[in-house]
């Protein structure tokens, strides 16, 4: 970062939004309960601007929220850390973020694209948000995902993994449908990757509308993968089981381990 900055009281009215907005959305509940506490505890950071410009304002660099705040308690100046004006806002409102870990992937992935926008380097960009090259490409491939996906990620109501196996459903009214049922039960990677294959075996008739939402979705507990547990040898569905990693003759030792306690509870029982 550049060195030549000082820090100011500057008045509320004179800092303008940020060029680069990297989040989305503001949370008006959030944003309530950050007033509140400017109110009561007053600033603990100073917000970063650059300027003045020939008019004499400010561009926020990071801060926003609590400049929002400010106005909100309608504070007429506030403490600021002030850049030159040829500082680049979008390298230190990355910076920042990434610091405090406050962006969401979809907020990450519009960064990444401001970047690229720019002409960076793949593998520049990766340096500056300290990830890899594939988890950058990763990102930018969340700007491709239909809107409503996007909004899950955005409220990370959904693991992304879970997020890319529902893109794959073409099919945009069963896609929804499916969203909210993974939303709902909380749905694992490999309870959607069986959705996905059902819809793949019914998409002819499903997008040549011989088959509505409702029957396909009703179709789905067939498709659940069933199987015995090793020990009490009782059916559970898939995603309620576990698969340790042990060799053969250390599980083989495990089940005679609990075959015999079950034996000894089954002979030490007093009779009822």
């Amino acid at each position: 970062m550049n060195d030549s900055t000082s820090y100011q009281s500057i008045p509320v009215e004179r800092i303008l939004a940020p060029i680069h907005q990297l989040r989305a959305s503001i949370d008006a509940g959030a944003l309530g309960e950050l007033a509140d506490s400017m109110a009561s505890e007053g600033l603990h950071q100073p917000l970063g601007v650059r300027g003045p410009d020939p008019a004499g304002a400010y561009e926020i660099v990071w801060g926003h929220r609590r400049l929002l705040a400010a106005r909100l308690l309608r504070w007429q100046d506030i403490s600021c850390r002030v850049f030159p004006l040829d500082f680049d806002p979008l390298l230190a409102a990355v910076s920042e973020n990434l610091q405090r870990a406050d962006l969401n992937p979809l907020e990450e992935a519009r960064a990444v694209h401001l970047f690229i926008e720019r002409g960076q380097p793949v593998a520049a960009i990766a340096r500056l948000f300290r990830r890899s090259e594939p988890w950058i490409r990763e990102r930018l491939d969340l700007l491709h995902l239909p809107g409503e996906l996007q909004d899950v990620v955005a409220s990370r109501a959904l693991p992304l993994a879970v997020v890319k196996v529902l893109s794959e459903i073409d099919h945009e009214p069963y896609r929804r449908d499916l969203i909210r049922e993974a939303t709902r039960t909380g749905a694992t990677t490999a309870t959607v990757e069986l959705w996905r294959a059902q819809y793949l075996a019914d998409r002819t008739r499903i997008v040549q509308n011989l088959m509505t939402i409702e029957e396909i979705a009703s179709r789905r507990e067939a498709w659940k993968i069933k199987i015995d547990c090793d020990l009490c040898q009782e059916e559970r569905e898939y995603q309620d089981t576990q698969s340790p990693r042990v060799c053969r003759e250390c599980w083989a030792e495990i089940l005679r381990l609990v075959e015999r306690e079950a034996r000894l509870s089954i002979t030490t029982t007093p009779p009822a």
